[in-house]
């Protein structure tokens, strides 16, 4: 057993400080940053260039969107977009430089970012609660209200998934291991992202295939326990939530505000809508796959895309022309898939594509049940989001990314 206070291993703190900081503002990204730049230079003794293809992927990405300054529509937002994207370039290489990481020290990382999105967790209750006190107003304990829309309930939905998935397959649980599980997995419900819930209850199920030896009858009989004390005063206000997302799919339906909710038929056919038009989230990203095609077909971008992050005064023209109030037109296509297409042309997203299949490869090979849901996620996730348009997304992802390619693995985690 190593101990995280030897010098050698400031890297793994700044590592664990750096994915704690993702819930918080992005001063403490920034700096948490900084100080994994610290550490390494201070570790230069063991610095040892080794190429790693999955590590140049993510490279030649930014490099793509530094190529794409020269067709971009948009040279500021392009600009801008590079300062935000370096993570996709100096994270892969920072960890060229450093020595693999033994399997041991990565559960050692993975385990402290989990305890630390339970503290995250109890923060987040802890407010609700004192707001809920003060206004009586229950909406503070659910979706963007819970964590403000700065900080994204989705994105923190990724950050618990993945603490969450990462203790409940952990072998040698701890009694507080127990209290943090049904913990982590009720925030994540009230955080309501549909996508990650489904994708998380996906990753419990497929646990028990992969490691039959992760908990006893008891244990789960005392987690589902916990779990069920936590949700069921919750429960209409999460039926509620999903509900709304599918109850209707044909027909456009007027709500008592004088607001219509826009069906999935008619988000994708409807040929032009109002101010008074809301979608829905499923609803809306169909809405916005359907501007995809529409500019694939209006635009010579095939090859080259608008520019990275330079596609949004197009979505703005869309907004206009189908006479939709401006939110709708400051919005990204929520769809890192047809972002990057859009934005990069065909390379772009084949890169991008390249990048999760290597991950998949990787993790199958080696059986790796924590790296095989982070795949899962990032997948599925990116079908729903614009991940690499937010920084928090940018450094969650390449932060594990690196690790789980730089981790050093003798034989099968999965028995």
């Amino acid at each position: 057993m190593f101990s995280i206070f030897k010098y050698k291993n400031y890297v793994v703190i700044s590592l664990i400080l750096l994915l704690a900081s993702l819930p918080l503002p992005f001063g403490f990204i920034n700096v948490s940053f900084g100080i994994l730049v610290l550490a390494v230079i201070l570790n230069y003794k063991q610095l040892k260039f080794k190429f790693s293809f999955a590590l140049l992927i993510p490279i030649l990405f930014y490099l793509l969107c530094v190529t794409s300054l020269i067709w971009t529509i948009n040279q500021k937002d392009t600009a801008k977009y590079l300062s935000k994207g370096l993570f996709f370039i100096v994270l892969p290489i920072l960890f060229s430089f450093l020595p693999k990481i033994e399997l041991k020290k990565r559960d050692v990382i993975l385990n402290n970012y989990s305890y630390l999105m339970v503290l995250a967790t109890i923060f987040y209750l802890f407010r609700a609660l004192y707001r809920f006190i003060k206004t009586g107003e229950a909406h503070y304990f659910f979706y963007h209200d819970l964590v403000t829309l700065e900080v994204n309930a989705i994105y923190i939905s990724l950050f618990i998934s993945f603490a969450f998935i990462n203790l409940f397959i952990k072998k040698d649980k701890k009694w507080f291991d127990f209290i943090a599980i049904p913990l982590l997995f009720c925030f994540l419900i009230l955080l309501s992202s549909k996508n990650v819930i489904i994708i998380t209850l996906l990753g419990t199920f497929l646990s028990f295939f992969y490691n039959k030896i992760v908990l006893k009858k008891k244990n789960i009989l005392l987690i589902l326990g916990a779990f069920l004390i936590l949700m069921i005063p919750l429960s209409s206000k999460i039926k509620e939530r999903f509900e709304l997302e599918f109850q209707h799919t044909s027909e456009n339906i007027l709500l008592e505000n004088g607001v219509y909710n826009v069906s999935l038929k008619n988000a994708w056919e409807q040929e032009t809508f109002g101010h008074n038009y809301y979608f829905n989230g499923t609803a809306f990203r169909l809405y916005q796959i359907r501007l995809f095609t529409e500019l694939i077909d209006e635009n010579q971008i095939l090859w080259t895309g608008f520019g990275a992050s330079a596609a949004q005064e197009k979505i703005k023209e869309k907004q206009y022309q189908y006479n939709l109030v401006d939110y709708y037109g400051d919005l990204n296509f929520h769809n890192q898939y047809i972002q990057s297409f859009i934005e990069l042309g065909v390379f772009g997203m084949i890169i991008l594509i390249i990048m999760i299949l290597v991950s998949w490869i990787k993790a199958l090979k080696n059986g790796d049940f924590v790296f095989l849901f982070f795949c899962l996620l990032m997948t599925s996730i990116m079908f729903t989001e614009s991940l690499f348009h937010r920084q928090r997304g940018i450094v969650f992802f390449m932060l594990l990314y690196c690790i789980f390619h730089q981790t050093i693995q003798n034989k099968k985690v999965i028995q």
